[in-house]
């Protein structure tokens, strides 16, 4: 039982939740055992930039339990700040144990030390807590 703690960058807030998806997803399993022969559509909205992105990386761990698919890639198809809502598409596979190679299980996204800041430069930060 632990935490891990994520700070991913971009300049556009498309490019921000992408690159906080993908350290999650890397997070999880290696990427290159993966094939991106599903793709799962994915809607999130809520009050605030901070919340959607809680919303956001929280829907990816929900889906992954669920439907039992490991994820290598993830589209931002829109997002808005006000409202705060995003749409998006993910791509994977089925879960299979002897094919992939996975690295633990992320239970949660913490709002511990949760931020998501646009830099004086118009580029995009924001820091996040899982819980393993």
């Amino acid at each position: 039982t632990g935490d891990l703690g994520l700070r991913a960058y971009g300049e556009t807030p498309a490019a921000l939740f992408t690159n906080a998806a993908m350290g999650l997803l890397e997070t999880v399993a290696d990427l290159d055992t993966i094939k991106a022969v599903v793709q799962i559509e994915i809607e999130v909205s809520a009050d605030s930039v901070e919340n959607m992105l809680v919303a956001w990386l929280g829907e990816l761990i929900f889906r992954h339990e669920v439907d039992e698919v490991l994820f290598r890639q993830v589209e931002i198809q829109e997002i808005s700040e006000s409202p705060s809502t995003l749409s998006a598409v993910v791509h994977g596979e089925p879960m299979g144990l002897a094919k992939h190679v996975v690295y633990t299980e992320i239970k949660s996204v913490t709002y511990h030390q949760l931020f998501v800041e646009q830099n004086p430069d118009g580029s995009w930060i924001a820091q996040v807590i899982f819980d393993l």
